[in-house]
């Protein structure tokens, strides 16, 4: 899969995921930057094999991870990130 594909996939499953209601999601050129509550995810390419995700507070970069630009780490980028977009209540019930 091409990072453009992996990226849709990645918007795709985060779009529906019910507890990001009230998130939004902006393409800046091939990045995707996903904001919720001051809590902020980037995705984007890092190279021609991974792929970089940023998560933010506030602003200010408080994690950075470069995953393998794999369908296998679709699954792990979904939940960090909707786990940092949630202010790491994603798990909890609800």
């Amino acid at each position: 899969m091409t990072f453009a594909e992996l990226r849709a996939e990645i918007d795709d499953r985060l779009a529906a995921e019910p507890r990001l209601q009230g998130g939004r999601r902006e393409l800046e050129g091939e990045k995707s930057v996903w904001t919720r509550h001051g809590e902020i995810v980037t995705i984007g390419p890092s190279g021609t094999t991974g792929i970089l995700v940023e998560y933010r507070t506030d602003g200010r970069l408080v994690h950075r991870k470069i995953f393998a630009a794999s369908p296998m780490s679709i699954e792990r980028i979904v939940i960090t990130s909707a786990e940092h977009l949630t202010s790491y209540a994603f798990h909890r019930t609800p």
